[in-house]
């Protein structure tokens, strides 16, 4: 289906040079549906120090001898933690080394599928996303850990991939009596929103999927002199809508049912 002339601005974060998969996904697509596309994350995603690594390497190592016999379930915080994990080979190490013992849970779907990949890839352990704890509001904490609540072994530990020193999942997991090991694998730099009002063509589209990014976004959007009316939102996380609609009473917020590109693309043609 071909959209009328319209724009997508892509939000997510990248690592260094390397486009986020959405935006990769959504390149050839936006082409033939004549939607212009622009990459525009508002953070830089960069690994911790080796310091910190090894600091993530020494409570594993403490708080889950190898030969234990407890559950421990691998969380991946946002759909940016794989990544993290696959760029981490000691980390793969230790928990190939626990592979026979190991659960997985995740904050959205996509996140399950890409834990899945990373984890075949980096050979600790090949498993159906399917069989992934997903929360059945996507994106929603409170949903995801009352699952892990419902399924919780006696003295299971949970090791949640997260950004060093911002992790909600985590202190959410604690403050509900589980046994939680944080490991802070990667972290966000702000970088400017490459986008310029006057080059953009109504209507303008905005994929948002994470509710940290939220503010960050309609900020840099102002600083280019981008009119938030002139917006419709898109994304997949219900949390993130509602936010949205909190901040801008009059926004336009579109939810499509999954993270990828070509539901997101025949979404905005059919709303054309």
């Amino acid at each position: 289906m071909v959209a009328k002339a319209s724009t997508l601005i892509v939000t997510a974060p990248n690592w260094a040079q390397r486009k986020s998969f959405i935006a990769s996904d959504l390149s050839r697509l936006c082409e033939d549906a004549g939607i212009r596309l622009i990459d525009a994350p508002v953070m830089r995603i960069e690994m911790t120090n080796d310091a910190e690594q090894r600091a993530v390497l020494r409570e594993i190592a403490e708080w889950d001898p190898i030969k234990d016999k407890a559950a421990l379930t691998v969380v991946a915080s946002g759909s940016d933690a794989p990544d993290a994990l696959e760029f981490f080979d000691a980390l793969c190490v230790a928990l190939k080394l626990r592979v026979n013992r190991l659960k997985f849970a995740a904050l959205d779907s996509h996140a399950a599928a890409s834990l899945s990949e990373v984890c075949h890839i980096k050979g600790i352990d090949s498993f159906h996303a399917k069989n992934v704890v997903i929360p059945n509001v996507p994106g929603s904490l409170d949903d995801l850990i009352n699952k892990l609540m419902r399924k919780e072994e006696q003295v299971e530990r949970f090791l949640v991939l997260e950004p060093f020193g911002s992790g909600m999942l985590s202190k959410k997991l604690i403050a509900n009596g589980l046994r939680v090991i944080r490991a802070g694998l990667y972290t966000y730099r702000p970088v400017p929103m490459p986008v310029h009002s006057s080059t953009l063509t109504a209507p303008v589209w905005v994929l948002v999927n994470d509710i940290d990014m939220v503010r960050r976004v309609m900020q840099e959007l102002r600083r280019n002199a981008v009119s938030l009316a002139r917006v419709r939102w898109i994304g997949t996380h219900p949390i993130v809508g509602t936010l949205i609609k909190q901040l801008l009473p009059n926004a336009v917020w579109v939810q499509v049912s999954e993270y990828k590109a070509s539901v997101i693309v025949d979404t905005i043609a059919q709303e054309a």
